[in-house]
């Protein structure tokens, strides 16, 4: 059967089985502009077809993402020297990396930068920083990001991660191995989850150790090499005010793996989660205020874990990568603990993921998708898709029923792990919008949007103000904080760890073994 859409023609599938393959039928998946397309099943998914089953504007092509620029012509530009400017009302959140794997240039893995008002000046010298500041996720290629907009290690040194697969933790090596010798001088503590207690199915051990504990340990032996070899420089902060269990309301005490002193900056700090706990708390800090919850959420394996972070009246939701589940639903309800009246959120940040069959033609490609078994690049391309969906993500159409479960609504719902192009979101939205038969909700921009790098939000009782980044791509280190006076460097000068005194190879193997 032929199937024709002015000039484009699909063989061998009927319109009825596509929108039947890709979930129509269930409110959920839309056709965009690069699934029904003009051309060979090789053109590139950039190109304009001359019709569309989503019914948008047809002129922009589909690598762009109009809701970016549209804020760069609007005047809505966040600019790296304009990070001083954070309220004593304001929580700021900056997406510094918002993809699905692989990444994008446009789009770094996961990373959300939050910070919390007023700015406060750095006792040393330097740029300063947020009454407090926390890094959920760190995604490859999202440091970039921050030195590009101005954010220094010594910002960073809280990091909570919902789970410990590459895509949400890549690029922690960068900003551990390099923010001592920038201006971080005291630790890096990592907030994660504990051990999945997932039996292993082919024999001893019966329980992998992979939880965030375990994790820093075998991460900090890893970098052991170039931790050593930076040494010769100042990493210790000398009169840094090492936090207690009871100075940040901590689940456990604040404790370094390995032998590092509690104020060094290479001193590695796990705080394990237990990732069964729904609203366990994480960090709650009676100085400043903010207060972290966790709780569990579905994706891959046991163990992933979804933020609360509540400050000041506001509150800030990151599920991360999760199937559609209930405590995402529950957190953000955000019932009062004394009346049980909920409260609702305002700005909850979820995840989406796209049709299979869509997110294999824009891997591949595809301007519309081949005929049924004719294909099999494609069509073991959507089986891997299918499976990755099944057990780890949230499809667009699943994403508007749970909103449709939040009252009261979210003042800003943030759709994020999601390549995002005019087309994708076009269709994604409109798969959210079924949900909502009466029409005008949710609104692009108002009520919703899909994040990408560089967007943030200001966030005040008042109004949320969305601005994108404008910054250099050649960008040098991010202005720095000072911090004085520091511990004398473990070796002694720059060669130390380089020239050694000569030993004969019998001295060496003592002294490595201990044996005489």
């Amino acid at each position: 059967m032929v199937m024709r859409i002015k000039k484009c023609i699909i063989r061998g599938i009927t319109r009825r089985q596509w929108l039947k393959a890709s979930g129509m039928g269930l409110g959920g998946l839309a056709l965009g502009r690069s699934m029904i397309g003009c051309g060979g099943g090789s053109a590139k998914a950039q190109l304009v077809c001359p019709n569309n089953a989503c019914g948008y504007p047809n002129s922009a092509p589909t690598a762009a993402y109009t809701y970016a620029a549209d804020l760069v012509s609007s005047g809505a530009i966040y600019t790296p020297d304009m990070q001083p400017d954070l309220g004593s009302d304001e929580m700021r959140i900056t997406f510094l990396g918002s993809a699905f794997p692989p990444t994008r240039r446009s789009q770094q893995m996961m990373s959300i930068f939050v910070e919390i008002g007023p700015w406060t000046e750095n006792q040393g010298g330097g740029i300063g920083q947020a009454t407090d500041s926390f890094v959920f996720d760190i995604g490859p290629g999202s440091i970039t990001n921050y030195n590009a907009i101005g954010i220094s290690a010594s910002r960073m040194n809280k990091v909570l991660i919902s789970h410990l697969h590459g895509d949400h933790m890549g690029d922690l090596p960068s900003l551990y191995c390099f923010g001592a010798s920038s201006d971080r001088k005291f630790p890096l503590y990592v907030f994660s989850h504990s051990p999945s207690e997932v039996p292993n199915p082919t024999g001893s051990p019966v329980y992998y150790e992979d939880g965030v504990r375990s994790f820093c340990q075998h991460f900090r032996e890893a970098m052991r090499w170039h931790t050593e070899s930076f040494s010769f420089l100042q990493t210790a902060w000398t009169n840094y005010p090492v936090p207690s269990k009871t100075d940040w309301g901590l689940p456990h005490d604040p404790t370094p793996v390995g032998t590092d002193a509690a104020n060094d900056g290479f001193a590695l700090v796990p705080i394990e989660l237990p990732w069964r706990s729904v609203g366990g708390i994480a960090y709650n800090n009676p100085t400043t205020g903010v207060k972290i919850n966790h709780f569990p959420v579905i994706h891959c394996r046991q163990g992933s874990i979804g933020y609360k972070l509540e400050w000041n009246g506001l509150t800030m939701i990151y599920t991360s990568d999760t199937r559609p589940e209930t405590n995402c639903i529950n957190q953000a309800n955000n019932p009062d603990p004394v009346t049980g009246v909920p409260r609702g959120v305002d700005v909850f940040i979820h995840e989406m993921i796209l049709p299979p069959e869509l997110l294999a033609m824009k891997n591949l490609g595809l301007t519309y998708p081949p005929p049924p078994e004719t294909n099999t690049i494609f069509d073991d391309a959507v089986a891997d898709l299918s499976n990755i969906e099944e057990s780890s993500h949230t499809p667009q159409g699943a994403y508007g029923y749970l909103l449709s479960q939040i009252n009261p609504k979210p003042r800003l719902s943030v759709l994020a792990h999601f390549p995002v192009a005019d087309d994708t979101v076009e269709c994604a939205l409109q798969s959210v919008q079924n949900h909502f038969p009466g029409g005008g909700y949710p609104v692009l921009g108002r009520d919703i949007v899909w994040a990408t790098d560089l967007m943030v939000l200001r966030v005040k009782k008042t109004a949320i103000t969305q601005l994108i980044g404008q910054v250099s791509n050649y960008t040098f280190s991010p202005p720095t904080n000072v911090y004085s006076p520091l511990n004398l460097p473990k070796y002694a000068t720059t060669h130390s760890s380089i020239r050694q005194p000569s030993l004969s190879p019998e001295t060496v193997h003592t002294a490595r073994t201990g044996i005489d």
